[in-house]
């Protein structure tokens, strides 16, 4: 979604000095227009669960420049299982979520040059990023998994039932 609270006038005021059609942006929203023609931006519009699939699978990273407090985003799971890397805000959980320098990149929320430096370091370094994947995967596998989730939520279910907490 295009909107304030993700970030988008962060991401544009970013976008300048980035090499032309780098940054691919799925999605819509009433901030669109301020994307819209933007040399560096390339916007696709909304995108269907394979759609967005394809786009992971060819991208160095996923931006999320949030500037409120995410509870746990689907994109920044579905780009671990992707292996794919996060550049996101140092902000509420995207700082738990992403490790930076192992799993993608944290940059200080609403801080347009510190993601425009991420986003043009992640371009000049594909190997690093690529690595960052790589882990990003591993720690999809070992804590975000369908089964990993069920048999978290299955244990508090047995520990609030045994009359303790988790």
């Amino acid at each position: 979604r295009l909107s304030p609270e993700k970030g988008t006038a962060v991401l544009a005021q970013a976008l300048p000095g980035l090499p032309a059609g780098s940054v691919r942006v799925a999605g819509s929203g009433p901030q669109q227009p301020l994307l819209a023609g933007l040399e560096a931006c390339e916007l696709l519009g909304p995108l269907q669960p394979e759609g967005v699939a394809q786009e992971m699978a060819r991208a160095v990273a996923l931006v999320l420049p949030s500037t409120c407090y995410e509870g746990f985003p689907r994109a920044l799971v579905e780009a671990c299982a992707s292996a794919l890397p996060v550049i996101a805000s140092r902000l509420g959980s995207l700082a738990d979520l992403v490790e930076d320098g192992v799993t993608g990149l944290l940059v200080e929320p609403a801080d347009p040059a510190a993601l425009a430096r991420a986003m043009q370091w992640a371009l000049a370094h594909p190997q690093r990023m690529a690595e960052m994947g790589r882990a990003a995967r591993l720690r999809y596998e070992a804590q975000y998994t369908p089964q990993r989730a069920l048999a978290r939520r299955l244990a508090l279910y047995q520990a609030v039932l045994a009359g303790r907490t988790a």
